[in-house]
């Protein structure tokens, strides 16, 4: 299928990845939080406690209401609230965008795709098993491989070191701006890559 027969992506939800808690909050395994929490910072809204183990906000576009959410278990069951949150709000896996963190891409890289495997990703392997689909929409953040000898585990649970950080600051702006974009005009493409210029 080409871009241009391509169905239209028009997202109603956007579930941002991360592990809970201040110890956690600049990790690079939390990009997604980081990209919602400027969602959520632009529209001037907050997140409450939502009917499970997310937290969420609505903002208003044009286009209508997108709903902004945020597990608040670990990565690897994170899966739980991309379930409960297609229950509350009523919506298909295919309008449920999720955002994460991926080392199989360089930092300043940002791919969309609409769908997918996990990719080694233990939070994508959640949401696949939950939702039993992997039919659903993924804007991944590029934090590349850890150096030799560090274990990926250690690795994604460290912070961004001090170089990377005016990279990761135009990712997150770069990747707002695309989800406000596909959130109102849609997009009829399967993959979408943008390389943001690294520091």
């Amino acid at each position: 299928m080409t871009a241009v027969d391509a169905p239209l992506v028009k997202v109603s939800a956007i579930l941002g990845l991360g592990n809970p808690g201040q110890r956690y909050a600049r990790n690079r395994h939390n990009f997604g939080y980081m990209v919602l929490d400027r969602l959520a910072l632009l529209k001037k809204e907050e997140f409450v406690q939502g009917d499970g183990p997310f937290v969420f906000c609505k903002t208003h576009l044009a286009s209508g209401d997108l709903i902004l959410c945020k597990p608040t278990t670990f990565m690897n069951d994170v899966g739980r609230a991309a379930f409960d949150i297609c229950e509350r709000f009523g919506i298909s896996a295919r309008e449920i965008m999720v955002v994460s963190d991926d080392c199989n891409l360089p930092l300043g890289k940002i791919r969309f795709r609409k769908r997918g495997s996990d990719g080694g990703h233990k939070g994508l392997h959640s949401i696949i098993c939950h939702l039993q689909s992997r039919e659903f929409p993924r804007l991944r953040l590029g934090i590349w491989h850890p150096p030799p000898g560090e274990p990926l585990e250690e690795y994604v649970l460290a912070n961004f070191n001090r170089k990377e950080l005016k990279t990761v600051t135009k990712v997150i702006i770069t990747a707002t701006d695309f989800i406000e974009k596909l959130a109102v005009d849609g997009l009829d493409k399967n993959s979408v890559t943008v390389t943001v210029a690294e520091e």
